[in-house]
């Protein structure tokens, strides 16, 4: 399996310290998941990609483009790849337009049960894009045609209202689940993030996610302009807007705050930084992970 992390910032920052320097950072996590690594950021009205199909902690594109990156929004994605070959069209973040996203987990039965499933699903004008044979890049386009379908800019370029991009979200991915359950296949394991730049969204089903808000200190804090210091309060008010959002598949630092997503749950962080939960769905349960995967992420 793959691991996430993706930060989205009312300043823009770099992203430096949680892909290179901190405790757990994602090239340390890279050294087991060596399969890709892909950068997604944003420069004004632009999302931008690079990627690679080598291990991130061996490249020195990886470093650079690491310490050098600035942006309010970032999606990073390492690879441990399970559908598709080992190649960097098959690397994520995936982009359209605005849209960034990136995938930790399976389809499990992707090709047999799926993938003709998802197509008929996606919007025609979306289906010659599909340049890899990834289930991740089938389901980006999926979840692209669900939000086309119910009036979200189909590039992004168009501001969208972020709870509707995350409901329309949610019931695409459930949908994915639902039809697994039908045919008595094992469940999909589908953390996602997905962002235009401006809304931030992520899922958890089958994989841990976490998330944080809050710093436990912050080397700025004698020479920050922000007057109410949300950062470094305690607990932030659910009535108050964040500062700034961190969602990764392991926690990264040890400066920051975290706090694991309950599965089944959809996060989203609107244009004006409230953060919002929807809770699972009444009645789920965690999928599970085959043990051949289970046995494969501990080689």
């Amino acid at each position: 399996m793959c691991r996430l992390f993706g930060f989205r910032s009312s300043v823009p920052g770099r992203a430096h310290r949680s892909l290179l320097e901190a405790e757990n950072a994602v090239a340390r996590q890279s050294i087991r998941h060596t399969n890709g690594w892909g950068i997604g950021w944003y420069v004004d009205d632009d999302a931008y990609v690079v990627k690679a199909a080598t291990a991130a902690h061996e490249s020195e594109r990886f470093q650079r483009a690491s310490r050098g990156l600035t942006s309010h929004t970032m999606v990073v994605h390492v690879r441990r790849a399970t559908v598709g070959i080992i190649d960097t069209m098959n690397a994520h973040p995936f982009r359209y337009g605005r849209w960034l996203c990136a995938h930790n987990g399976t389809i499990f039965s992707f090709d047999e049960h799926f993938k003709d499933w998802m197509l008929e699903q996606i919007d025609e004008g979306f289906r010659p894009l599909i340049m890899g044979d990834t289930d991740s890049e089938h389901l980006f386009y999926y979840l692209l045609s669900a939000l086309a379908d119910n009036g979200i800019s189909r590039s992004g370029r168009l501001p969208s209202d972020a709870r509707t991009v995350g409901r329309v979200m949610r019931a695409a991915l459930l949908a994915l689940d639902h039809r697994a359950v039908e045919l008595n296949l094992e469940r999909p394991i589908v953390n996602v993030l997905l962002t235009d730049g401006r809304c931030f969204l992520a899922h958890r089903a089958g994989m841990p996610l976490h998330l944080s808000t809050q710093k436990h200190f912050c080397p700025d804090f004698g020479t920050c302009p922000e007057p109410s210091k949300v950062c470094m309060l305690a607990r932030r008010p659910e009535d108050k807007p964040v500062n700034h959002l961190l969602v990764a598949s392991e926690t990264i630092g040890e400066e920051n705050v975290w706090e694991e997503l309950e599965d089944g749950t959809t996060l989203v962080l609107d244009e004006a930084f409230y953060v919002y939960r929807t809770a699972p769905e009444p009645g789920w349960t965690e999928p599970e992970l085959p043990e051949r995967f289970r046995r494969s992420l501990t080689e």
